[in-house]
């Protein structure tokens, strides 16, 4: 679930980038390779990323589970970007492989069917409900937008309006 998350939040932020020239071309000469090419391409992230994912475990083993830690996140989410990105540009050549659409298809469909199975759980639904009242929760802490658009806390809110009546009540005479 998360690594699908990360999936569409990366697509969307790698979306934003602006259209520089030389990567409006590499991306374009991405998607024109041929099908084996492409899965090179798609499978470089993956072999890439193992020397660094092999550093971090080598900073915790040396005392420094902070900076392994940060190395291992860092390297997931920039893995996963660049694995989205790739699979959006290579997808076309990978899926005429006929062995690669095969198992597509089937990893796919286990996908929707563990997705469907951990919806169907009661920890799912009961993470729902959790979900739900903590977004009623902020609401209602944060109240209703003001009309800059910016959000006060309630509590912000209290405390002010206390402050004034304090003041107004001690100030100056």
């Amino acid at each position: 679930m998360l690594e699908e998350w990360l999936w569409e939040v990366t697509q969307a932020a790698l979306a934003r980038i602006p259209a520089w020239g030389w990567l409006v071309r590499l991306q374009q000469a991405v998607q024109r390779l041929p099908p084996y090419a492409a899965l090179a391409v798609f499978l470089a992230p993956t072999l890439l990323l193992l020397p660094v994912k092999l550093l971090a475990l080598l900073s915790i083993a040396h005392g420094h589970p902070g900076l392994g830690l940060l190395i291992i996140v860092s390297a997931k989410l920039l893995g996963t970007a660049l694995v989205a990105r790739l699979y959006a540009l290579t997808r076309r050549s990978l899926l005429a492989l006929a062995w690669f659409n095969r198992w597509h298809d089937k990893l796919l469909g286990f996908k929707d069917r563990m997705i469907a199975q951990l919806h169907a759980s009661s920890g799912w639904r009961s993470a729902q409900r959790l979900a739900a009242a903590v977004r009623h929760w902020r609401r209602n802490l944060f109240g209703s937008a003001s009309p800059g658009g910016a959000r006060k806390p309630r509590l912000l809110r209290r405390l002010a309006a206390r402050m004034k009546k304090h003041l107004r009540k001690f100030g100056p005479h």
